[in-house]
């Protein structure tokens, strides 16, 4: 689409993505990764040939996956570097389930700041790009996601300057700086810390390009930012506390509800 072209080339230019580094960063340049570190629910992912697989926690996926989630269940992933692999359930309900479809709970502890993702119910998300380079004190991450459906909560640490984040969505693209936002297919956006450029486009071919900062909600019907009441943005950093401490980057999950599914026919699972 052309206005995504032309609102990423504005990124490139001003608000997200520097180029100079060039060469230098493409020699230490690594595959990031997407790591599942909790399902409510179920969910399942493809590698972008419509042939689904059932998702699990622990599970990594990069560039070419799409991930969607079932109505009623929910999917935390960390973007970045491999997490490590200490993630580990702690049940306390016990459910019978059949052994293809197998789900659980964990929580998960990160140590250090993470980029977080929190996808909701009914939505579809598809991994465009993950790119790390470690150049050294400010490591250059170049990361784009393709939200196709439903709605993400995402948490993001303080980028560099030339790094770049981005979120296409099917009639906009947002850029991403160091900010814990909410933002939905069809464009409605929330950002509750750090500030977010973006750009939508209406059935008429019109490009609205907003900024938000802090407590700054956008919707696309009426092209007009306003912004949450005092109560609002309580609740909204009420359910971004919730999922993450911001301070110390931990996914926190105060009372865990994790569900142990035993299989009628291996047992324990």
């Amino acid at each position: 689409m052309k206005f995504v072209q032309t609102f990423a080339s504005a990124l490139v230019g001003g608000f997200v993505l520097m180029l100079a580094a060039g060469a230098h960063a493409q020699s230490t340049t690594t595959q990031g990764y997407a790591t599942v570190v909790r399902i409510e629910g179920e969910a399942r992912y493809s590698v972008g040939d419509n042939v689904w697989h059932p998702l699990t926690v622990g599970q990594t996926l990069g560039p070419g996956n799409v991930i969607q989630t079932a109505v009623d269940s929910k999917v935390d992933i960390v973007l970045g570097d491999k997490v490590a692999e200490h993630i580990v359930p702690v049940p306390d309900k016990v459910a019978l389930a059949a052994d293809d479809e197998i789900r659980g709970m964990v929580s998960y502890q990160a140590v250090a700041e993470q980029n977080v993702i929190r996808m909701e119910s009914d939505t579809v998300l598809a991994i465009d790009k993950l790119l790390i380079s470690n150049m050294g004190v400010d490591a250059v991450s170049d990361t784009e996601l393709d939200l196709r459906q439903g709605t993400i909560f995402g948490n993001v640490k303080k980028l560099s300057a030339a790094s770049q984040y981005l979120i296409k969505t099917p009639n906009g693209i947002a850029g991403v700086r160091g900010t814990t936002f909410i933002i939905s297919a069809n464009g409605d956006i929330t950002v509750i810390s750090g500030s977010m450029v973006a750009s939508h486009t209406d059935s008429s071919g019109h490009v609205t390009t907003v900024v938000l900062g802090p407590g700054d909600q956008y919707d696309p019907r009426t092209g007009q930012v306003t912004h949450l009441t005092p109560q609002e943005f309580k609740k909204a950093m009420r359910t971004a506390i919730f999922i993450i401490t911001l301070q110390k980057g931990i996914i926190s999950f105060a009372h865990d509800q994790t569900i142990l599914y035993v299989s009628p026919v291996h047992g324990h699972h």
